[in-house]
């Protein structure tokens, strides 16, 4: 069904990687729910991205119970940034 298409490429982690900044976008709670759920995912890419869209969704009880346990520095740094304890870097140009 997918074989010539993009979907195809992305793999699992594009795929839901490209799913965590949709839920984040929508601004809609219901997604609080699956988006905890990415925050325990094997794949780090896929924690940060659920990290970035939690604080989209200004979810911080579930950001903070997560840096306690979160050992991967780029997810802590998009924890961090979610919060507002860290400033974001600035966009490449």
């Amino acid at each position: 069904r997918f074989r010539r298409s993009a979907i195809s490429r992305t793999k699992r982690r594009g795929l839901l990687r490209n799913v965590t900044i949709a839920l984040g976008n929508s601004k809609n709670p219901a997604a609080i729910g699956p988006l905890e759920i990415a925050l325990h995912d094997p794949e780090p890419l896929i924690r940060a991205h659920a990290a970035w869209a939690l604080g989209q969704l200004e979810n911080h009880s579930a950001l903070k119970q997560h840096l306690e346990r979160e050992k991967e520095s780029q997810v802590r740094s998009e924890i961090l940034i979610a919060l507002g304890e860290q400033p974001a870097p600035p966009l490449e140009s």
